[in-house]
């Protein structure tokens, strides 16, 4: 089978300080909504001793002692009641073979380590198909913004051709951010205003657009995101230039 482009969705916003136990209850809640809206994930589990999958427990408490790592490195279980400037670290997987891959950095408080969230799908088999089909990846980003309320959300991949390789907030297939677009800003060809619950939004007829919530997507909802095609390429350069000489773009993940 035909080995996919390395897609991945990512959540991710500043300062937002939490506790051991308060993180934990989040990755709990995270992982058994993405279950939901996508059974064919079929189920989560962590890395044990000798990096053997344990399935992911569903007790807040064996979350936190067996899933979450301390951001600074510290060994052992965090406390309930742990706050690190840094936050805490999460690992859950699918599998080890053509699995899907959950990752997060949560409950730091401070700006030079930005919480971050992020679904991986394989990139071959059965599971990968299931991920990246448009309206699934569309449901599964939709859900992600609701649960963890980030300032930005993305959905791209890597390519060689693409001249920002590196930019804090890519501008691909999907893309949201937790402020309201400027006034004066259209849209390119071929790029959708889609509301958070999944409604097309008309921007040019429709003035609720700019406040907080709708998201942008470069192509036709029945279409899978591929930088190598032309038509995709257009028009999130064309959507990357519009937002740059409108100033909404972040300069680094810390903005």
């Amino acid at each position: 089978m035909k080995s996919q482009p390395d897609y991945r969705l990512v959540c991710s916003w500043g300062a937002r300080q939490q506790s051991a136990q308060a993180v934990a209850q989040d990755v709990l809640r995270c992982s058994a909504q993405l279950l939901l809206a996508c059974p064919e994930l079929g189920a989560w589990h962590y890395l044990g001793r000798k990096d053997v999958l344990v399935a992911q427990p569903q007790e807040v408490d064996a979350v936190r002692a067996e899933v979450l790592a301390c951001g600074n490195g510290a060994r052992g279980a965090p406390a309930p009641d742990l706050v690190l400037p840094v936050g805490f670290d999460s690992l859950l997987l699918t599998a080890k073979s053509q699995g899907a891959a959950w990752m997060a950095h949560i409950g730091s408080g401070v700006d030079i380590a930005w919480n971050r969230v992020s679904l991986t799908p394989p990139r071959t088999g059965p599971l990968a198909q299931a991920l990246t089909e448009p309206v699934m990846m569309e449901r599964l980003f939709r859900l992600m913004i609701a649960l963890w309320q980030p300032d930005w959300a993305t959905v791209s991949h890597t390519d060689m051709d693409d001249p920002d390789p590196g930019a804090p907030v890519p501008v691909h297939w999907l893309l949201y951010g937790r402020e309201p677009l400027p006034r004066d800003v259209r849209l390119p060809p071929g790029v959708s205003l889609c509301g958070v619950a999944g409604e097309a939004v008309d921007a040019h007829k429709v003035p609720d657009w700019h406040l907080p919530g709708p998201y942008l997507r470069t192509t036709p909802a029945d279409e899978r995101f591929n930088y190598a095609t032309p038509a995709h390429r257009a028009a999130c350069e064309q959507l990357k230039t519009v937002l740059r000489q409108a100033r909404w773009l972040p300069e680094s993940a810390a903005n």
